[in-house]
């Protein structure tokens, strides 16, 4: 079959970057101290979901955000901004902060039946043992997320563990044209994907198409992977059972995004957010460990972000609605997985 062409910026290594100073744009103090007292006014009348861009004027920092989203959309597709200014707003107020910010990029999307757009990154899986991987403290290998910009911000690191690793998927496309392009085929191929009970009303457990890892629309390689997913739905499900390839295939392509030569490891500081193309980027995070402190505890915060125009991409990539990216809210619902299936 014909692959599709990397994009030359969004293919990099992690080595090409001696640490996070290289990916990192610092926002400027002056232009965060000038729009702090709005963030307040506004914090204190608002729910954060209800701000727009007209409610809070973040006009002293739009221009850094539109050189952070050119590279989003034409460079590597990974940005850390860093300066949030978390030691001097409330919680409240730092969400606020950073909605808003977030608005200069994209449309925050629902990341769960829950219908949260803005998502809180912690362990809560003492309390719901059947919790989504964001909600956890478990290992995560490296994916992607259903929406054009994933992004987090981190407002208390673990104690211990909890390193983030980002890689260009086209990095991976073509490490494994060059060493297993029968494996990438399958890639291509792709798979049916377990929904995790957050399908919109009507809709399957699982997708009635197979979802593509690679695929090309306009000129444009996208990614798209949930390993999880997939490994669910072929346990549980007998037509969307692996032959021997499949696992192969999803082997290669972890080990490669994993592998030092390829992927970019770094640490989150508090004050620190991460900014991706989901399309373009892979991320996955060691398992962590938490104090015992409860106020200390790690937490991220997190976006999920439709980009306006939309990158051109095939409709299969699509898991949860037609065309919508993110995950559709459904009253009264949690993410939830009840059959427990082991996957290896």
């Amino acid at each position: 079959m014909q692959f599709a062409d990397p994009h030359p910026p969004a293919l990099w290594k992690g080595p090409d970057f001696r640490s996070k100073d290289d990916v990192a744009v610092d926002l400027d103090p002056a232009a965060v101290a000038a729009v702090l007292d709005d963030v307040r006014a506004v914090a204190a009348v608002r729910d954060i979901v209800d701000v727009s861009r007209d409610d809070l004027d973040m006009a002293p920092l739009s221009h850094q955000m539109a050189e952070v989203l050119d590279t989003l959309r034409h460079g590597r597709g990974l940005v850390i901004l860093r300066g949030f200014p978390v030691a001097h707003l409330t919680q409240h107020e730092i969400e606020t902060f950073y909605w808003a910010l977030g608005l200069h990029l994209g449309v925050p999307v629902s990341q769960s039946v829950m219908g949260d757009r803005l998502g809180h990154v912690k362990d809560v899986s003492g309390k719901d043992a059947s919790a989504r991987a964001y909600r956890n403290s478990n290992e995560l290998t490296p994916h992607s997320d259903p929406a054009d910009f994933l992004s987090f911000l981190c407002l208390h690191p673990a104690a211990k563990g909890g390193d983030s690793l980002f890689a260009s998927s086209h990095a991976v496309h073509e490490e494994m044209r060059r060493l297993r392009p029968d494996l990438l085929e399958r890639l291509y191929r792709g798979y049916r994907w377990h929904r995790f009970g957050e399908e919109p009303v009507g809709f399957d457990p699982i997708t009635p198409h197979r979802v593509p890892v690679f695929s090309s629309c306009d000129g444009h390689l996208s990614c798209r992977i949930v390993r999880q997913y997939v490994e669910i739905a072929a346990a549980e499900y007998p037509e969307c059972a692996f032959e021997p390839a499949d696992k192969e295939a999803l082997d290669l392509f972890d080990e490669l995004a994993l592998r030092p030569d390829i992927g970019f490891w770094f640490r989150l500081a508090a004050g620190e957010a991460v900014v991706a193309n989901n399309f373009t980027v892979l991320h996955a995070r060691t398992a962590f460990e938490d104090g015992p402190d409860p106020d200390a505890k790690r937490h991220l915060l997190r976006l999920w972000l439709a980009a306006e125009p939309p990158r051109p991409v095939v409709p299969e990539v699509y898991i949860y609605g037609e065309g919508e990216p993110g995950i559709p809210a459904r009253e009264g619902s949690v993410p939830y997985y009840e059959n427990k299936v082991t996957v290896n």
